[in-house]
């Protein structure tokens, strides 16, 4: 596929990402006016530990992604093989940890959050509700993984989009009805997840041409296997990175503090949207180019991403503030603020990090962010523990934001692509570190924040022309383009 279908898909999986971020930014004070920030907390926490079963995977939704790319002019039955391998076993593996999660689930929750009687009662409601949204999350995983494949970004986004807003919207309407209750939350979460993953589902039949659907190809799935079970490991390791802080802040400082740095941590996670945008768009690519164009390919990537997201990163830390502040409240930005911030500047390099890590799974080395991630548990939770328990949530910030940036590090130069060679980045870098430190020094009005941050953005932009090849060709396009139209 041309450069322009890569552009367009980038584009397609932006503004996918964009509208929810909207969604969220709506829904998000209604669930703490309706349920309240406590319990808000604990389905925080509940999420987390539904998303760490995903393990259960084993990487054949990403495997699958990798195998369906490279057979993308193979025929439907070679397609559908593997598809429905995946599928068949990711439904049988998501019954069995569902099963698992509802006997454990009563355990684990109090175990890493301090909650109250009535709330452990809500919790206990729910479980049969939560154990029944791990297969449905594994079957997705492999109808995404198939649209992946075929770089059909459109559709994958309106269908996630769909998904999305179900999933936000149905739970509000059930507590209006029904009341504040974790009990009624999560099911109707549940009725929003079967509904959307009916849709994938019926899209993915549909392009594919399944026509034979009690397939299993042994010898398929061993091939799946194989590249799946390094993907296994980042998937059981990647959640504890992931989400151990929001974990051990629950069981330091309680469920209330969970919401004053998962809501932080939450907006990070969204302001991400161009890394991972631009490398699911990589990924296909990655898996089917040699390892030279590959290489080439992400190498352009990570200095366009870095300026692009850099500027996202410093606008965020000179508004987040004042943002907090109008969205929910004085005293919730006093809680918060600090720990964004550091967020923030952990978030450049981790969001950069992506294409080294897309770039060694599809070129068929999953191993390598495998071991990576294995090696880093130990030392992060070990520096997490200590930070928390000195500095509170801004440690908590610290040593995630700590953690990214060796994370960064290790994975450039694994993939063979050393951060020495990205020295054209040091401006962007220097901005951001500036806006975080001027952040430290003042404290704008909200008017005044805007117009810092405006003044951030031009100033990334000035340097990406100056420094980034693709900055300056797309200036160049806009142009001729200009010109041709006045003329």
């Amino acid at each position: 596929m041309s450069r322009a279908s890569l552009q367009f898909n980038f584009i397609f999986n932006v503004l996918g990402a964009i509208v929810p971020i909207a969604i969220a930014l709506i829904t998000v004070p209604i669930y703490i006016s309706y349920i309240g920030t406590t319990r808000y907390g604990v389905l925080a926490i509940v999420w987390i530990i539904l998303g760490y079963f995903g393990f259960l995977d084993f990487g054949l939704s990403r495997a699958a992604a990798n195998a369906l790319a490279k057979l993308v002019h193979a025929s439907k039955e070679e397609r559908g093989a593997v598809l429905m391998t995946s599928l068949y076993f990711n439904i049988i593996l998501g019954a069995l940890g569902g099963i698992i999660l509802y006997f454990a689930g009563g355990v684990l929750l109090p175990y890493f959050v301090t909650i109250s009687a009535t709330m452990r009662m809500e919790v206990q409601a729910a479980l049969p509700w939560i154990a029944c949204m791990l297969p449905l999350a594994l079957m997705a995983g492999v109808g995404r993984g198939a649209i992946q494949s075929r770089e059909k970004f459109l559709a994958l986004n309106v269908l996630d989009l769909i998904g999305f807003s179900l999933g936000q919207l149905l739970p509000i309407l059930f507590i209006i009805i029904k009341g504040p209750s974790l009990a009624v939350v999560i099911p109707a979460a549940l009725l929003a997840r079967a509904l959307s993953v009916a849709l994938n589902l019926g899209w993915v039949a549909r392009v594919e041409g399944v026509s034979r659907f009690l397939i299993f190809d042994r010898s398929r799935f061993k091939e799946l296997f194989g590249f799946g079970a390094w993907v296994t490991v980042t998937n059981i390791v990647g959640p504890i990175l992931h989400s151990i802080d929001q974990l051990l802040v629950a069981s330091v400082l309680g469920a209330t503090a969970v919401a004053h740095y998962s809501i932080p941590m939450n907006l990070v996670s969204r302001s991400q949207i161009l890394s991972v945008s631009l490398s699911s768009v990589l990924f296909p690519r990655f898996s089917r180019l040699k390892s030279e164009d590959a290489a080439y390919l992400a190498k352009r990537a990570v200095f366009s991403l870095g300026y692009a997201y850099g500027a996202i990163c410093a606008g965020a830390i000179v508004m987040g503030g004042s943002f907090l502040k109008i969205w929910l409240g004085a005293e919730f930005a006093a809680h918060a603020t600090i720990a964004l911030d550091l967020l923030l500047v952990g978030a450049w390099f981790n969001g950069i990090a992506y294409i080294p890590y897309s770039l060694l799974q599809g070129q068929g080395r999953p191993d390598l962010v495998a071991k990576l991630h294995t090696f880093e548990c130990l030392p992060y939770v070990a520096l997490l523990w200590f930070l928390l328990n000195q500095f509170g949530l801004p440690g908590a910030a610290l040593a995630w934001t700590a953690r990214v940036v060796a994370d960064a590090a290790i994975l450039f130069k694994l993939s063979r692509l050393p951060f020495s060679q990205f020295l054209g980045l040091t401006p962007a870098l220097f901005l951001l570190l500036s806006s975080y430190w001027a952040m430290q020094l003042i404290d704008p009005s909200a008017l005044g924040s805007v117009l810092l941050a405006g003044l951030t953005f031009v100033a990334f932009a000035g340097c990406a022309v100056a420094f980034d090849a693709t900055a300056r060709q797309m200036l160049l396009t806009i142009r001729i383009r200009l010109a041709t139209a006045v003329g």
